[in-house]
């Protein structure tokens, strides 16, 4: 920790860290964000969802230690991760917002001090993120993500895929107030419309440089769900994210829920679900416009209903571990 590490009136940076049952890993978050080497002020908002362990006391203890720097917001009642992400973003007070969740940590002392030179010498960039190691509890490296090549995106990248890391990220403050209603229904899906409200804004810029580890634990995450979990959440995102995108974008985005349609099809029909694979591929197809995919999504309906047919001239038997 510098000693140039402590937050004023006007903090340049806030650090956002949502917490819930989270008192393994919050000392390890707060520690790598007071190793911070850096020389402007800041603050650290933690919002806590009602833990039921000792996040709320290791929380205080650090606020205790550095009441100038650290604030923490607990509540009385659950209120969901979303409302959790909102609520602690909008009390930052910062010109930026660095995003951290509670069992992920930074591993680079200079992060900040590298994203917020870039952010403040380019008005341009909206959002400037990193690559990041994906850690299990055993501390096994399993990849580092994104592996796009570094540079500058705008919106129609992100429409098209989430290739933000969460952790990653410092960004300019002040969207709050157009994250739209939606958002609160579309969990686990938390940053995703941020990140599209920003490329309404700005460039995203994405550094060449490991500077977080984004720590894989079966609690906290639904990276062990499997491909179809994320089909479906990145549909239901796709089915909404038309209201805060100007028109032209439309198309790009019913095309990219075409596309998680026909995957979350063929995902279905291993499973043995051949009914939902049809409705999944009957989605696909009338998602895009009548020529987009149009190869890729007339070959997923005909496998739908093919198939289905052939389970009930079966005897509709579905198979074990099918949903139905």
């Amino acid at each position: 920790m510098t000693q140039n590490l402590s937050a004023v009136s006007a903090p340049l940076v806030s650090v956002s860290i949502t917490a819930y049952n989270s008192a393994a890993w919050l000392s390890r978050a707060l520690d790598s964000v007071l190793s911070q080497r850096t020389t402007f002020p800041m603050e650290v908002i933690i919002g806590d969802d009602c833990s039921q362990d000792e996040t709320v006391r290791i929380a205080h203890s650090y606020r205790e230690k550095h009441p100038g720097l650290i604030q923490v917001f607990e509540r009385s009642v659950n209120v969901g991760i979303q409302r959790n992400y909102y609520e602690t973003l909008s009390r930052c007070q910062g010109k930026f917002i660095a995003w951290l969740d509670a069992d992920d940590y930074w591993t680079d002392p200079e992060k900040l001090t590298v994203q917020v030179q870039l952010l403040e010498s380019d008005p341009s960039i909206s959002v400037c993120a990193h690559r990041v190691r994906w850690i299990t509890v055993g501390g096994e490296v399993t990849r580092v993500y994104p592996t796009i090549p570094a540079g500058r995106y705008g919106l129609e990248r992100i429409v098209r895929h989430d290739f933000i890391p969460t952790a990653s990220a410092v960004f300019r403050n002040g969207l709050q107030g157009d994250i739209p209603p939606w958002y609160f229904d579309i969990a686990p899906t938390t940053d995703w419309p941020v990140w599209v409200l920003s490329a309404l804004r700005g460039d995203i810029l994405l550094l060449d440089r490991v500077m977080a580890d984004y720590w894989l634990t079966p609690n906290s995450a639904c990276w062990s769900r499997g491909d179809l979990f994320w089909y479906q959440m990145d549909a239901r995102f796709y089915e909404h994210i038309e209201s805060i995108i100007p028109a032209k974008w439309h198309r790009l985005a019913r095309a990219e829920k075409g596309k998680r349609y026909e995957a979350m099809a063929y995902a279905l029909r291993k499973q043995g679900d051949f009914a939902a694979s049809r409705e999944a591929a009957w989605k696909a197809f009338r998602s895009p416009q009548l020529m987009d995919n149009v190869g890729s999504k007339m070959k997923a309906l005909i496998a739908a209903v093919v198939r289905e047919t052939e389970w009930r001239l079966k005897g509709a038997k579905p198979a074990v571990g099918a949903s139905r």
